[in-house]
């Protein structure tokens, strides 16, 4: 069991990369208009993996009952183009637009788009994750997503559901 779950946190490992272009990170906080059914979980993983390929964008989705988080991640102009679209899906509200940032480095090197919803995780992954979205939506503006961050979102990332395809 031991040897599984480090190499699915291998696998998973968040990886950093100088790319040949500044980086921009866009990262936001929604809630859901209603629940999301398995199939809006399918819809949304399937078409953004092949999309996000295409575009050279990483991201994350995480969604844990009313709180949505997403970090998308590539060339400004494409971000800001995906951006929009997320902001008229009618599935959601944005909330918080919680940090627009260039950087030389990409956080989500290996995820064209990871979508998690948090179910069946231990209780203290839950609660770190709940904290870390109210932390978000109550600060400043231009917030920054920390490495502490991206290393919870790796292990939701290992232990969350999978979408049901």
């Amino acid at each position: 069991m031991a040897d599984d779950l480090i190499g699915r946190a291998l696998l998973w490992e968040t990886i950093q990369q100088k790319e040949h272009y500044p980086i921009f990170r866009l990262t936001y906080l929604s809630k859901p208009v209603a629940p999301f059914t398995d199939a809006d979980f399918d819809d949304i993983e399937h078409k953004s993996v092949k999309a996000n390929n295409e575009r050279d964008l990483t991201g994350l989705l995480i969604v844990h009952d009313d709180r949505i988080l997403q970090i998308l991640e590539g060339r400004e102009a494409v971000v800001r183009e995906l951006y929009a679209k997320i902001k008229a899906d009618n599935r959601h509200t944005i909330t918080k637009l919680v940090t627009e940032v260039e950087d030389e480095e990409r956080l989500l090197l290996t995820w064209s788009m990871v979508v998690r919803r948090i179910t069946n995780i231990p209780a203290e992954i839950s609660e770190q994750y709940q904290q870390i979205y109210d932390e978000l939506l109550h600060a400043e503006a231009h917030s920054e997503i920390t490495i502490d961050h991206i290393d919870l979102f790796k292990v939701i990332a290992l232990f969350a559901s999978l979408p049901v395809a």
